[in-house]
């Protein structure tokens, strides 16, 4: 249903009757459903009060909503005010106004030129004095042809019912993930709002992309949910948090039962769970959706982690096969998590285990920047590159490593404060919620955040002992404790995902999860491909005999580096933990014993004992 508003004289009907031709749908004009008493009202230059108005206003509801039934339809109505516009479309939501705008003495000149209408136009001013303009629909000026007019409404809201996804959101992200699909013979739809500084979003990113026939894009969302084929397939790719929350109230009144909405961006998990109940009551499925890979993985191939109902996965399966990332063996680097929030948590633990070892690779280049020269430490990096600690992320920080403005080198001019995102944190918070241990996760989050400190770090730094004599550790060591701790931070990742599947009853194969992994997203890497091999065995890495045996050589690396850091002064947070934690899990024994009689002794918290059943408890009265 298109209604087209304005003040009287802006061409509403006729531009009605343009679009009625053009599109075959039946046209209607308000002013017809006016009574004789308000036409000679205006005719003798009287304006209408809200009284005149309102059953005028009711009838034109009932009519619209008969229309929108029936099919699609046009109707020419001045609706200058927003509660005028809310009347009307009170029994139809999926509305698309079109509002016409122009100076006053253009208008005025029109109106004493007109013949046998009943509008006054001494009239014209009480409209413009009276008229709201909204923030929403298709703004154009009168000073355009009608044809012109009818072919700008045209693009906006057509194809109808034609493409087989939408995605909503044309930041970076979404911008890839539209063309990925329209390069892979998807119809693809896309949609954003019109609101200032974002006004020509859609019309830049069409103009850019003419190349692609099967892409169309709308600034009203009512027209954006015509073109989708039923039952509709909708990608989200906007900012977590509250945005989503507010696209839905304005979303999901336009879908039917059985359409699917995909969050395609990095939502807190509970939020999704949340979501997809709430939109379950109306029987529209809510799909929490991890992509990785960043603007070029979107565009080219992620890596997608599914969590919803099987259903929706069966239906969007085939086009996250051609969207997706394709490991060495050609098979799409995508797969099916669990319900609701599964596809998010896993995401989520990705990024995880990402904060750790981008923290790692800090910590690494601290120790070698110590002790040798920046294209030295790009030789070693490139070197490992080469064989099995080769990574996405290693390859990218030699390049960083590389960079030069003027005679210096980028990094140097970098403030050493980091940033994040809530991914990290999110993943420690859950490890915590789910007696998970992912001690590197949360390390390189709280290196983060004391990053941050730089004014006191600064300070302090003068009274912090130096060390006493630079000390270099061979490169050899280095490696190894490297190779160690990015083992054990995939282990505490996997540990994570699986302790979430138990708690959630979701469908979890640590193998499948490594595969996809493997290809498109930021941690890829050859010890992924590695884990793909052993989580077909075993699903804690820990009874892996190949990892095991790893973690046995290069153990006395790990233990080099951080005596080297203490000994240097170099905080090394990320190594510390991980080797922490292979020391405590290889104990036959830990002071625990002694923690749980603190407990006892000031709050009776009980304890049991070695030589007793374990499903007895003691207490002590310790005074």
């Amino acid at each position: 249903m298109i209604i087209i508003m304005g003040v009287s004289g802006t061409g509403k009907t006729s531009l009605g009757k343009h679009l009625s031709q053009e599109t075959g749908w039946p046209f209607y004009d308000a002013d017809d459903f006016h009574t004789e008493t308000n036409k000679k009202k205006m005719s003798s230059g009287l304006q209408l009060d809200d009284a005149d108005r309102a059953p005028w206003l009711a009838e034109l509801a009932e009519k619209i909503s008969l229309w929108s039934k029936e099919g699609q339809a046009i109707l020419a109505c001045s609706a200058l005010k927003e509660r005028y516009r809310e009347s009307l479309a009170a029994e139809n939501s999926s509305i698309t106004w079109v509002v016409l705008k122009g100076s006053f003495d253009r208008i005025k000149s029109r109106l004493e030129n007109r013949e046998n209408h009943f509008f006054n136009p001494e009239l014209l001013q009480s409209q413009f004095d009276v008229l709201e303009l909204p923030s929403y629909g298709i703004h154009l000026n009168i000073e355009e042809t009608i044809p012109q007019l009818a072919s700008s409404i045209l693009n906006k809201i057509q194809p109808l019912s034609s493409a087989t996804i939408g995605v909503i959101g044309m930041g970076v992200m979404g911008q890839g993930i539209a063309l990925n699909c329209s390069e892979n013979n998807i119809s693809t739809a896309v949609y954003n709002r019109s609101v200032p500084g974002e006004e020509k979003i859609i019309e830049s990113f069409l103009s850019r992309n003419k190349a692609f026939k099967n892409l169309s894009g709308f600034t009203e969302l009512n027209a954006f949910v015509s073109s989708l084929e039923q039952p509709r397939k909708i990608w989200l790719m906007i900012k977590s948090g509250p945005a989503i929350d507010g696209l839905l109230e304005e979303l999901t009144p336009l879908l039917s039962a059985g359409d699917i909405i995909v969050d395609g961006g990095n939502s807190h998990y509970p939020d999704t769970q949340r979501r997809a109940q709430e939109l379950q009551k109306k029987k529209i499925d809510f799909v929490g959706c991890g992509v990785s890979g960043g603007e070029v993985g979107a565009r080219n191939g992620a890596s997608i982690m599914f969590g919803g109902s099987t259903d929706a996965y069966t239906q969007f399966r085939p086009i996250l096969n051609k969207i997706a990332a394709k490991d060495k063996a050609n098979v799409p680097c995508q797969s099916y998590m669990g319900k609701e929030g599964a596809g998010h948590f896993v995401k989520m633990v990705h990024n995880g285990i990402e904060y750790a070892e981008m923290q790692l690779l800090a910590e690494t280049f601290a120790v070698l920047a110590n002790q040798m020269s920046y294209p030295e430490i790009v030789a070693v990096f490139q070197e490992m590159n080469q064989g099995s600690e080769a990574s996405y992320l290693l390859e990218i920080t030699a390049e960083i490593l590389q960079k030069k403005e003027g005679n210096h080198f980028l990094v140097d001019l970098i403030l050493d404060q980091a940033s994040s995102k809530g991914t990290g944190m999110w993943s420690s918070s859950a490890a915590l919620a789910l007696g998970s241990v992912n001690t590197m996760m949360s390390a390189s989050v709280f290196a983060r955040y004391l990053s941050s400190f730089k004014t006191e770090r600064v300070a302090l730094s003068a009274r912090k002992p130096k060390a006493k004599k630079q000390v270099e550790l061979d490169v050899k060591s280095i490696i190894e404790a490297y190779r160690f701790a990015r083992i054990i931070n995939h282990i505490q990742g996997f540990n994570l995902i699986e302790n979430a599947s138990q708690q959630y009853g979701w469908e979890y194969s640590p193998s499948e999860i490594a595969r996809i992994w493997t290809q498109g997203c930021i941690i890829r890497s050859r010890l992924m491909e590695m884990l793909v091999q052993a989580f077909k065995t075993e699903k804690s890495l820990f009874n892996n005999t190949t990892i095991l045996d790893l973690l046995k050589e290069n153990e006395a690396g790990a233990a080099s580096i951080i005596h080297h850091g203490i000994d240097q002064k170099i905080a090394l947070d990320c190594y510390s933990s991980a080797y922490n934690y292979w020391i405590a899990m290889c104990s036959e024994s830990l002071p625990a014993n002694l923690i749980q009689a603190q407990r006892d002794f000031f709050g009776a918290h009980t304890y049991r004992r070695v030589d007793k059943p374990f499903e007895q408890t003691f207490h002590t009265q310790w005074q």
